[in-house]
């Protein structure tokens, strides 16, 4: 069989996909048992990944000026400060978008309680089950208003589960590949 062929590929690089979920495992661990650690080394790579962004902005609006070179050198400044926060304050940076989250499942909450009373009034049955669900959304989102620590772990953990799952997906399937290349066959054709 030719070196490029599917099957050929699947058995020499097999590893690849269980390195992938081996490190998405590990993060996952990471996450759903150091989610204040989680937090802040995440939003430190995004701090990176803004200045850096920010930066390349910054240089394009600068030597190609056009039509809208001034938005692109704001846009550039905007992620180089942006940036700068993340890497120096990175647990303000979560807090900020757990309160966002908060302040939407509050109102969400509270519309889904207005439409509950409105049900009940037209003698529609469901009207407790949006009523319940209503108040426990909005319930949440002032939780995590007034403790927004306590929901960028919240969240954390759960995207930690969901590495978990995709990592050992990952793992299994890889693993899979390496006894049976020729399946990667019946899945391409």
């Amino acid at each position: 069989m030719p070196a490029s062929n599917p099957e050929s590929i699947a058995k020499r690089l097999w590893w690849l996909t269980l390195l992938r979920g081996v490190i998405s495992i590990a993060l996952g661990l990471a996450a759903v048992f150091s989610p204040g650690l989680t937090v802040q080394g995440f939003f430190m790579l995004f701090g990176v990944f803004s200045v850096i962004d920010g930066v390349v902005a910054l240089g394009t609006g600068i030597v190609f000026r056009g039509t809208s070179w001034g938005w692109t050198v704001f846009q550039g400044s905007a992620g180089v400060v942006i940036g700068f926060i993340a890497l120096l304050r990175p647990n303000l940076v979560a807090a900020v978008i757990v309160v966002f989250l908060a302040m939407w499942a509050l109102v969400i909450g509270l519309f889904q309680v207005a439409m509950a009373w409105q049900l009940r009034g037209q003698g529609q049955r469901s009207w407790l089950w949006v009523l319940t669900s209503g108040g426990v959304t909005a319930l949440l989102g002032l939780y995590f208003l007034v403790n927004p620590e306590v929901g960028a772990a919240f969240l954390t953990v759960t995207v930690g589960i969901f590495m978990l799952v995709i990592g050992i997906v990952m793992a299994f399937g890889a693993l899979q590949l390496r006894r049976r290349p020729e399946e990667l066959l019946a899945l391409m054709s």
